[in-house]
């Protein structure tokens, strides 16, 4: 495969690809002699991706399993194939699977001693009032706390389950969007000298300037201090906490440091409390929050983590090969099948469905 068809593989793979270039990979897929065909049957499409894994050559496209799913999905795309029988590798072996689904934009509100809310049953643009806290469903995926006067300050959770996501605007305008399997706990109202928040999971902040009330997040022993910007943070218990600084500038304090992070860094803390810092591609954006799973540099267990949060499923590892390090992004929205299939075009790793388990082998 030549060097100008690797650089198209890669723009492919990045969705960069232009119309001109669309017009070489096709003719270079044509090249193959392909029979362009309505259906395949499984031994067909098995045939078909063997003869383009054996066009790349780890010598001249150093990505060259993700490359050949990257020439599938083009051609396939571009060429009109129906590819109605990929499924099949999959489902032959999950014929009494549940409907899998891809995450909707749903939330909880905990309460204490009282039933849980479900957000998404409250009406657009009406006001409720629940035990001490008023809110208003603003859109079909946002939720905005509104301020109770004279009322006791309380901290309250709302969480996006498995399955989900929801943003949440708080008293002083900061949104937050929660990822699958995330939780953010708040105040009502805020103090007089700061905001502070927690938050367990995957959040996005578009914080509210306010440079005499400080913002700070709580995620286990660090906090994040800011005044007015925009940065993500992903934190479980015992996990690597990451913070990605989009705009603004944050400070993050542990117990062993503190440290100032700027736009397009990332800060990796370990539970033993060391730190790295890496920087980060701004232009990308940020995937999970843009309907994009981001698969650069992630091995299948990184990336099954966050399929398992937004599918809602449970995933088991069964001589799973980490060492294969994935490019791309997949859309949030895809098939469960779909997914997996495209996942499994890069050698190394099956897939098999039970019930709502996935295992990887």
């Amino acid at each position: 495969m030549n060097r100008r068809i690797s650089k198209i593989i890669k723009k492919i793979i990045n969705k960069k690809i232009s119309e001109q270039e669309e017009n070489i990979i096709e003719d270079w897929f044509n090249s193959l002699h392909i029979e362009v065909k309505e259906d395949w049957s499984d031994s067909e499409l098995k045939s078909l991706k063997k003869r383009i894994h054996n066009k790349i050559q780890p010598r001249t496209f150093p990505y060259w399993t993700v490359a050949a799913a990257a020439i599938l999905l083009i051609a396939f795309g571009l060429l009109g194939v129906k590819l109605l029988s990929t499924k099949s590798e999959i489902q032959h072996i999950a014929t009494e699977s549940l409907e899998i689904k891809p995450g909707e934009f749903n939330g909880v509100l905990k309460q204490d001693g009282h039933k849980d809310i479900a957000l998404i049953d409250l009406q657009v643009d009406s006001i409720y009032s629940f035990n001490g806290i008023c809110l208003q469903r603003i859109d079909s995926n946002e939720v905005k706390i509104i301020p109770l006067p004279n009322s006791l300050i309380q901290r309250r959770m709302i969480q996006a389950p498995r399955g989900s996501n929801i943003i949440v605007q708080l008293v002083d305008g900061t949104r937050v969007t929660l990822n699958a399997n995330a939780s953010l706990v708040f105040p009502t109202q805020f103090s007089s000298t700061e905001r502070r928040v927690s938050l367990t999971g995957e959040g996005y902040f578009e914080v509210t300037k306010d440079k005499n009330h400080p913002f700070r997040v709580e995620i286990g022993p660090s906090t994040i201090q800011v005044l007015g910007t925009k940065f993500n943070v992903n934190y479980k218990p015992n996990q690597i906490m990451s913070t990605k600084l989009f705009e603004g500038k944050i400070q993050v304090s542990h117990p062993n440091f503190k440290v100032v992070i700027l736009p397009g860094n990332e800060i990796m803390v370990h539970p033993d409390g060391q730190y790295q810092l890496n920087a980060f591609n701004l232009a990308k954006g940020n995937p999970w929050k843009d309907g994009r799973i981001d698969l650069d540099g992630k091995n299948i267990k990184e990336i099954m983590s966050e399929v398992a949060d937004w599918y809602n499923v449970e995933v088991d590892f069964e001589n799973a090969d980490t060492s294969l390090k994935y490019m791309g992004e997949i859309s949030k929205f895809s098939d469960i099948y779909d997914l997996l299939e495209t996942l499994s075009l890069a050698k190394g790793n099956q897939f098999e469905i039970k019930g709502r388990r996935i295992i990887v082998k």
